[in-house]
């Protein structure tokens, strides 16, 4: 095989993967589950990793959010668009694809869990600071902060079960596919899977 026809081929197993990820990010969001519970996280932090260009890493949490919230709210309005909070949220759950390079450079089961939980982390402070900054639901104080922060760590809590878990699962399949497969493209260590652009 030429490289050529090797480039089309990774770029085929990509494609899949992205296609796999936006189904799989779909159905976690779209059937039933305990609130923050997703793998929306997981899917930014396993595609920061896997893809060549973080473009597509983007597109897989960006597409699968804009499918579920169409089918979730029946419509993307320009309202939803000009919400403040939304885009904290959604730059929120695109936080992970930053650990690309730390992941890559030594994939282990320590990094994946500090990843996950940094992760966890920053949806919980940005989003919640969100909630209060943006919205009439808590007075816009000291002590009106700090309540919406308390309110929201049942959510945490979810949030941080959901990104360790769903990144076990996602990572576990991925190691798991690469020792026992023979999908060549993700047993190498090339520019064409860890390319840093």
């Amino acid at each position: 095989m030429n490289t050529s026809e090797h480039k089309i081929n990774s770029s085929f197993t990509f494609l899949v993967i992205l296609a796999v990820l936006i189904v799989l990010g779909v159905a976690g969001r779209l059937l039933p589950h305990p609130p923050n519970f997703t793998p929306m996280a997981a899917i930014a932090l396993f595609s920061g990793f896997i893809f060549m260009k973080r473009y597509m890493a983007i597109l897989a949490v960006v597409v699968t959010m804009l499918l579920t919230d169409y089918f979730a709210f029946g419509f993307l309005s320009p309202e939803w668009f000009a919400s403040k909070s939304m885009w904290v949220v959604y730059l929120s759950l695109l936080f992970p694809i930053v650990f690309k390079n730390f992941l890559q450079k030594k994939l282990g089961l320590l990094r994946i869990t500090g990843a996950a939980l940094a992760s966890s982390t920053v949806f919980f402070l940005a989003t919640n600071f969100a909630v209060w900054a943006f919205s009439p639901m808590y007075e816009k104080t000291w002590s009106g902060l700090v309540l919406c922060y308390t309110m929201a760590i049942p959510f945490f809590q979810n949030t941080v079960a959901g990104d360790l878990i769903w990144s076990g699962i996602i990572f576990g399949a991925y190691y798991a596919l690469r020792s026992y497969s023979n999908l060549a493209v993700l047993k190498q260590k090339s520019s064409l899977i860890y390319s840093s652009g």
